[in-house]
């Protein structure tokens, strides 16, 4: 019998760079190294209406087929969108019911959860902001810059400026993250009780720390979002995983901070294939 595995999440689980390098790309490497049977990817996005004035698309993606296709053969869908709240993975309901999952893995809440500048939310900004830094993650340190000198002088000088510019308005007013705690369980726990009546496993992964310094008041934040994560899991009987706690240490991050890097990835998919077991 097939089996369908699926992740749900941001960035941190779609993977950033053009290899989208994430803990779900790292974990086919690994079940594909270890497992007897063939482990075959599908990475699908939700594309904005501008992405073809000839065709209209709505979803575009990548199938990473590992051989020969056999009834036993575990197929992961990675469904995760850079950029894409929690607010948005109901789209992907009719699509996960027809694949009758085994299983569904929901990493969820880190970008909700950052704490920005307050006029990310109100639109209140001051005049001396530019319009293309006024996105809610327009100014967020880049992930890592380009080998190429040039283009790395250039990244680093515009990075700087915005963080110092974010940092300013941190201090102007309190930050906010982009969706309060209330408003974010809510769209949980809807999540987890339409997926439960799919009759599927469903493991809610906590959030993974991330730099105060990058980030200020984050930190402390995240600590009160998987407090809410775990509790929202374990009142609809599923089930909770608090990965962060079996990291190691090292360099596991980009150096904003906030997105693991391939030794960080790799890390999270050894911790999530023992989890899963």
């Amino acid at each position: 019998m097939v089996r369908n595995w699926v992740f749900l999440g941001d960035s941190l689980t779609e993977g950033v760079g053009s290899k989208r390098i994430s803990h779900v790309t790292e974990f086919v490497k690994q079940m594909r190294a270890a497992a007897g049977t063939n482990v075959h990817e599908f990475r699908l996005r939700q594309i904005g209406a501008d992405f073809s004035s000839q065709i209209d698309f709505n979803v575009a993606g990548l199938m990473n087929v590992d051989g020969d296709q056999n009834p036993a053969d575990l197929w992961l869908w990675n469904l995760a969108c850079e950029g894409q709240t929690i607010d948005s993975d109901p789209r992907w309901l009719p699509l996960i019911a027809a694949l009758r999952p085994e299983l569904v893995v929901i990493f969820r809440g880190s970008l909700e959860s950052i704490i920005r500048p307050a006029m990310v939310v109100d639109g209140d900004w001051p005049w001396w902001v530019p319009r293309a830094w006024r996105g809610y993650a327009a100014m967020d340190p880049r992930c890592y810059f380009s080998t190429t000198w040039w283009r790395k002088a250039k990244q680093s000088s515009v990075d700087a400026l915005k963080q110092r510019a974010r940092l300013k308005l941190l201090k102007l007013r309190p930050g906010k993250p982009l969706f309060d705690l209330e408003e974010f369980a809510s769209y949980q726990t809807e999540l987890l009780k339409r997926l439960r009546a799919l009759g599927t496993r469903v493991i809610v992964l906590g959030l993974l720390p991330v730099d105060g310094t990058q980030f200020p008041g984050s930190r402390e934040h995240f600590n009160t979002v998987n407090a809410q994560l775990k509790q929202t899991a374990e009142a609809e009987g599923v089930e909770f995983v608090d990965w962060a706690s079996s990291l190691n240490g090292g360099d596991l991050f980009y150096r904003d901070g906030f997105h693991p890097n391939a030794a960080g990835a790799a890390a999270l998919a050894k911790i999530l294939r023992e989890q899963i077991s």
